[in-house]
Formats: structure tokens, sequence, C-alpha cells
């Protein structure tokens, strides 16, 4: 489903982590060109079973590589398919180890990448932090104007079942609820 917000042409972008970081785009490429030959040889290896057991139903027999050589059977020969089978497997077997190590030295680049990411945002951040902070402060005043009222209305002892209030119970406690939580742990944080 499309975002039902639209982004402003000159909106804040926050960089990839390939983009933060040489280091984790390279490892990112690599992976990329792993996945790739991986897949060319699993293709190949599927290729290659399959021309194995066409030539061994057609009465083809496997030979040893010397001995095959020797009679001079063909490239195509099932000793031969059945050579460069194993070959590709060795292969992907190697790139199996590669892609595992490339993952956790990807995993430990991130933590790389993330905070030149984060530091590169943390202006900003904090910028939208603080219109949170301003946006949250004013609810606060009107909260509390919005409850002067109805404790006044209330001291006039008016039946408010007329008036039908709402209460804003989603802000917590009137004197110790989540907006001076909030605050504080955001001036805390980024001391806005």
């Amino acid at each position: 489903m499309a975002s039902l917000k639209k982004k402003e042409a000159d909106a804040f972008v926050v960089p990839s982590l390939a983009e933060a970081s040489l280091e984790y785009k390279a490892l990112l490429d690599k992976q990329t060109e792993l996945q790739s030959r991986y897949s060319e040889l699993h293709s190949e290896r599927a290729k290659l079973r399959r021309e194995i057991e066409a030539e061994e139903a057609a009465g083809k027999q496997r030979l040893a590589p010397e001995v095959a050589r020797l009679l001079g059977d063909p490239a195509d020969s099932v000793t031969a398919l059945a050579n460069r089978h194993r070959e590709v497997a060795v292969e992907m077997g190697h790139i199996e180890v590669a892609q595992e190590t490339l993952r956790r030295r990807l995993s430990e680049a991130r933590n790389g990448a993330s905070k030149a990411v984060c530091d590169g945002v943390r202006g900003e951040y904090q910028r939208r932090l603080g219109d949170v902070c301003d946006a949250a402060k004013a609810l606060e005043a009107a909260r509390e104007r919005h409850d002067e009222l109805l404790d006044d209305i209330e001291r006039e002892d008016v039946n408010l079942a007329y008036l039908r209030p709402v209460r804003p119970f989603f802000l917590g406690d009137r004197r110790d609820g989540k907006i001076p939580y909030f605050l504080r742990e955001a001036k805390e944080a980024h001391n806005v």
C-alpha cells in the first residue's frame, strides 16, 4: 500500500548503510557477486546431473579419468561430466563457506556503518525531536487548560454528564504523566 503522506522534494534523506561505509558497500558487492556465481554453478550442476543421467541411461559407463583420457573419450563423456560435476560441487561448497564468513563480516561492519549514518543524521533527528518536544509541551499546556476548565465546572457542582467531556487519559496522570517523562528522557538523551 502506498504511503498516504507525500515526501517533499527537498525532504531529508537518510543515507543507506552502503552509502555511509565503503567497507560495508564492498562486502555487499562481494555478497552479490558470490550469490550470482553460486546461482550459475547451481544451474550448471543441475544441467550436468541431467546430462550424466541421460548418458548413463544410454548405456555409457563411468571410467576413471586416466582411462577415459587413454581411450580418447570425448569431453562430454560420462566421466568428464562427472568430474566437472564434482568440481562444481566443490566450488559451491567454498562459496557457501565464504557466504557465511561474509554474513559475519557484514554483521560486524553494520555497526560501524550504522554509527556513520547516525552521526550524519543526528542534527536532523535532534531538530525533529525538538519539534516533537515543542508539540508535547503545547499538548501538555492545552491539557492543563482543558482540565482546569473541567475542575472549575466540577467546583460548581455541575453534572458533567450533560457536557460529555472527553478526558485525555492516554497522556497518563495529570501531575506526573507521560509527557513530562518523555520530555525528561529527550533532555537526558539529546539535551533537547
